[in-house]
């Protein structure tokens, strides 16, 4: 039959015809890519988690901004009331504080609308969220100017209380 040399004997595993083979070196190689990939997850999951918790804080200041002003009785009795809810929201070091884009729109329709259409109260609010590592950017830097990006909300509300 056939014979095998003596060197090939030597490195013949347990199992019949499966040979060892010298792997010295490609354990390292890939544990170090792994960890290089892992270390970019953990980035995205770090800005994601952090872009999605400043659009949640900024949509939850508008709505509540959004209904204090559908109290006010007026243009500048609502502009306070937005005002003072806004102060209310306190955010994280990374997540700016809800800043009142200017003008709300206080519509009355005079104190007679139409039958399809009732007084409204409209306003818009703004944060910035600030990426807490320097921005990954694959498309360009247009996005992230100085590492933050600019939500805005905008909530209508119908009003409460007419003069």
């Amino acid at each position: 039959m056939y014979n095998r040399s003596f060197k090939q004997k030597s490195v013949q595993s347990s199992r019949t015809g499966a040979y060892k083979r010298n792997r010295t070196g490609s354990l390292l190689v890939e544990l170090s890519c792994c960890s290089f990939m892992m270390l970019v997850f953990v980035i995205l999951a770090v800005h994601l988690s952090a872009i999605i918790f400043g659009a949640y804080m900024n949509d939850v200041a508008c709505r509540d901004a959004a209904r204090a002003a559908a109290q006010g009785e007026d243009l500048g009795q609502a502009t306070k009331l937005a005002q003072t809810v806004l102060k209310g929201h306190e955010t994280v070091s990374f997540v700016g504080k809800p800043i009142l884009q200017s003008p709300i729109v206080y519509q009355t329709f005079n104190g007679a609308p139409d039958p399809q259409s009732s007084p409204y109260v409209q306003l818009t609010t703004s944060t910035e969220v600030t990426l807490p590592f320097q921005p990954l950017t694959f498309f360009g830097t247009a996005q992230f100017q100085d590492g933050k990006l600019k939500f805005s909300n905008t909530y209508t509300f119908p009003i409460v209380r007419l003069k």
